[in-house]
């Protein structure tokens, strides 16, 4: 592994470590799964009914992951940018087939590992499953906390909590995708914005 890519490998463990310190011996077994990938604008990272079974962490760009309905429109369910990982866990842990495509909006790079050659690693070494259990908690909440906001949210407060949590989305996503990530139309949107 070339000096760059262990810098940009630092970036994962350091996400590790705000959860929990891990040692040299298991920064290098786990640095030992990872490679560096990079995808082009409009590449995808994951494609409906196309089974993918990596983690991956991103270095910069940015993934938007939808669905497409029964009247073959596009549903965005979730951004993915800068130190945010990405994967289609329902699809590896229910050993299925993801029902929803993950693109590359722009030029990005990533850290991936096979959640297989982790799994190992969380057998092996405690901390690792303790930092795995986390995020799950943490996606949980996450997943938890958007299906809730259209229950007890009106859109013009989900607008604003989107903004709260991630500043630059903006600047990077389109206001189509933002409208159909709000569940609401390009011209409510545009109103919402209008009124700040």
């Amino acid at each position: 592994m070339t000096a760059t890519e262990t810098m940009n490998t630092s970036a994962v463990i350091k996400a590790f470590t705000d959860i929990l310190p891990v040692s040299e011996k298991e920064i290098e077994d786990f640095i030992q799964i990872t490679s560096e990938e990079k995808l082009s604008r409009g590449q995808f990272w994951i494609k409906e009914n196309k089974r993918n079974e990596r983690i991956g962490f991103l270095l910069n760009g940015y993934l938007r992951k939808y669905y497409i309905d029964n009247y073959g429109k596009e549903i965005t369910d979730a951004f993915y940018f800068s130190s945010d990982f990405c994967t289609d866990l329902p699809s590896i842990i229910g050993n299925t087939r993801p029902s929803s495509y993950i693109v590359a909006m722009e030029e990005t790079s990533l850290i991936t590992f096979s959640y297989a050659d982790f799994d190992k690693l969380r057998i092996q070494y405690p901390r690792f499953e303790r930092i795995y259990s986390k995020f799950l908690e943490l996606n949980f909440l996450k997943f938890y906390n958007r299906t809730t906001s259209f229950i007890q949210q009106s859109p013009k407060e989900r607008y604003t909590e989107l903004l709260k949590a991630n500043p630059t989305i903006l600047q990077k996503t389109t206001q189509y995708h933002i409208a159909s990530y709000l569940g609401i139309s390009y011209q409510h949107l545009s109103r919402l914005r209008s009124a700040r």
